[in-house]
């Protein structure tokens, strides 16, 4: 503000004739201090301006110290009081006590320090996101101004992610049973396709409940969800992490099975999963065995697109369903 003051009498004192009498002189005095509390409000209209804004914001002059920050920036990133004990600290001290206790991830501190100097230095407007060790996902946005000051704000973006990543769980996963849907296990199949071409044994398993039906007709509806919600779980745990198991739609499931050495690993896991659902579920409290048919396709010998892949496993399934249910067999040309 004093800045300001001096501005104005300079100003004032260039428009003021060298001879002045006592009204002249307390015009001018009037006017001075209009400029002058003219200033004083622009000062606290800015600092109602920079506290208000609805995320953290920061101000650095052209040596890089800070001259402003608001509080909604100290509660977001708690910075302790005593950061601020002798006055504001430099972007270099911010950023040393930042990568101190660990906001930065792991690595040497200098090093944190070092990379972020330099990316201000450039002096290019630049935007990316961090993760605190709290959780909190903050955006941070940093705008080189004239002078060479920077200014630099954070906003809490923690809630809009998490919203994004469960709207795109909800696109690939059944609403039932939150395997992958079609869609996902379409994807997967087209990714482990694509590396059967190049010589990698993989396949498709498309499997069948043998007697769903029944539940339904017999238990309701509700009893059925139940029912799909525990088959799930059971596939799951069949399969290794990176296998992907899906449901197509109603009682339909498939499986892709990736990093295989041979045929006889995709019948171990045909066996494996028929023997699971050889034990009895619980259905509205009382013991019921489900029984599951599975057909196998491989890839590159059976084919090497995805429609092809499921077309042929669907095949080699009737002939299980045909055979007498709760078996596994292999397409057969």
């Amino acid at each position: 503000m004093a800045m300001a003051s001096r501005g104005a009498v300079g100003a004032l004192e260039a428009s003021v004739p060298a001879r002045l009498g006592t009204a002249g002189l307390a015009e001018a005095i009037g006017r001075m201090a209009q400029l002058v509390e003219h200033s004083r409000e622009r000062i606290r209209l800015l600092e109602a301006v920079i506290e208000n804004f609805p995320g953290g914001v920061s101000l650095f002059d052209q040596d890089l110290n800070m001259v402003i920050c608001n509080q909604r920036q100290r509660t977001l990133l708690d910075y302790p009081d005593d950061l601020f004990a002798n006055g504001y600290p430099s972007m270099e001290m911010l950023f040393r006590f930042n990568a101190e206790r660990g906001e930065y991830g792991p690595g040497e501190v200098e090093l944190h320090v070092a990379r972020r100097l330099a990316l201000v230095r450039q002096r290019e407007a630049h935007v990316y996101e961090r993760t605190r060790p709290n959780g909190t996902i903050v955006e941070v946005r940093g705008m080189p101004i004239d002078g060479g000051g920077f200014v630099t704000t954070y906003f809490d973006v923690t809630e809009q992610r998490r919203d994004q990543a469960t709207i795109a769980h909800m696109a690939h996963h059944d609403a039932l049973t939150d395997l992958p849907n079609r869609m996902l296990f379409s994807d997967r199949l087209h990714s482990a396709v694509a590396l059967a071409r190049r010589g990698a044994l993989m396949a498709v398993h498309y499997l069948d409940l043998d007697k769903f039906k029944p539940v339904n007709d017999g238990f309701g509806h509700k009893a059925g969800d139940r029912l799909l919600i525990d088959v799930a779980a059971r596939l799951r745990g069949a399969v290794r992490d990176h296998d992907t198991v899906a449901r197509l739609g109603g009682d339909e499931f498939a499986i892709v099975q990736t990093g295989i050495a041979e045929k006889t690993d995709a019948a171990a896991l045909a066996s494996r999963i028929i023997d699971r659902f050889r034990e009895p579920f619980t259905v509205a409290g009382t013991p019921f065995v489900l029984g599951l048919s599975v057909g196998i396709a491989l890839a590159p010998g059976d084919g090497v697109t995805s429609d092809d892949l499921l077309q042929k496993a669907d095949m080699a399934l009737y002939r299980s369903k045909s055979g007498g249910r709760g078996t596994f067999h292999f397409f057969e040309a």
